[in-house]
């Protein structure tokens, strides 16, 4: 027979059994719980290690900032020294002095410097070249001479007249006989006397030729036989050739440069009406010629 008592701790057991039943069916739950608990403390551990390392290399860091500002500190600390020793090693006078030649020379560096800045004598020259150049050309295919289709100007370096061919540039040494010569010279001149009488240059408003035309007679004999003649100068010159010159010269002192005096001394003459009138006086033929044969013969006084 089953006491009161007996019957309590039975109750009791049945309680403590089914306790440990629950408890029992709870605890894959509680081991999952528990793991995941210690993988989230091992990864904060992992995150408190990385940023001690981080504050390490920071503190380290500002430690080798600090040195060098120190360093630089006492370079310039080093640096003042030794100006403040120089400084003192020169007397006061004499760096006074010192200072106002640097002050006198960066003045006329300065001057320089502007002047320079302001020299456009290279491209004046330039401009003056070309403005010459331009009217030689023309020049030159009046008076006929080789080439005078192209561009011509004046050779600075060389002194001398280049044609400029397209392809290569043909100097005037290399453009064949006098009457070539001849043009190239007198375009040149021309061309610059004109420049100069158009912008008021101090160039002489005056030039003397001598005998230009004897590049179109045979001969130099031929050319001294003229000796003023015009029948003379038809028969053995180049007569358009001589035309054509004194042409050229006379447009230029009319309408090229108006004032210009050109004196031009010449064995050949020409019949036409505005040559003539040009003559400054007649034909110096013997007799009686620049020098009177009886010259010679009168006595010393």
């Amino acid at each position: 027979m089953t006491t009161p008592i007996a019957r309590a701790l039975l109750s009791e057991l049945e309680s403590l059994d089914r306790e440990l039943t629950a408890v029992a069916g709870d605890r894959p739950a509680l081991e999952a719980y528990l793991a995941e608990q210690q993988r989230e403390v091992a990864s904060i551990g992992q995150q408190i290690r990385a940023k001690e390392l981080e504050l390490a290399s920071a503190i380290s860091a500002s430690e080798l900032i600090a040195q060098m500002g120190n360093r630089n500190n006492a370079a310039a600390r080093v640096v003042g020294r030794i100006s403040l020793f120089l400084e003192r090693l020169l007397l006061d006078a004499e760096l006074m002095k010192q200072t106002d030649d640097e002050r006198r020379l960066k003045a006329r560096v300065s001057e320089l410097e502007r002047r320079l800045g302001a020299d456009d004598s290279d491209a004046r020259l330039s401009s003056t070249l070309s403005n010459i150049a331009m009217h030689m050309s023309g020049y030159i295919n009046a008076l006929g001479g080789e080439f005078g289709q192209y561009p011509a100007r004046l050779d600075l370096y060389n002194l001398t007249v280049v044609i400029d061919r397209p392809g290569r540039p043909i100097y005037m040494n290399k453009t064949g006989g006098g009457a070539n010569h001849l043009a190239y010279h007198l375009a040149a001149l021309l061309a610059l006397h004109r420049f100069a009488s158009a912008y008021d240059r101090p160039l002489p408003r005056f030039m003397l030729i001598d005998q230009p035309t004897q590049v179109y007679f045979p001969s130099e004999s031929a050319y001294l036989e003229a000796g003023g003649s015009i029948e003379q100068t038809e028969r053995d010159a180049d007569l358009e050739a001589v035309r054509r010159l004194f042409e050229v010269l006379s447009r230029f002192t009319i309408e090229d440069a108006p004032g210009f005096q050109l004196i031009v001394t010449e064995h050949a003459n020409l019949r036409d009406e505005w040559f003539q009138a040009a003559l400054v006086e007649d034909p110096w033929t013997k007799p009686p010629a620049l020098v009177p044969e009886d010259w010679p013969e009168l006595p010393l006084v």
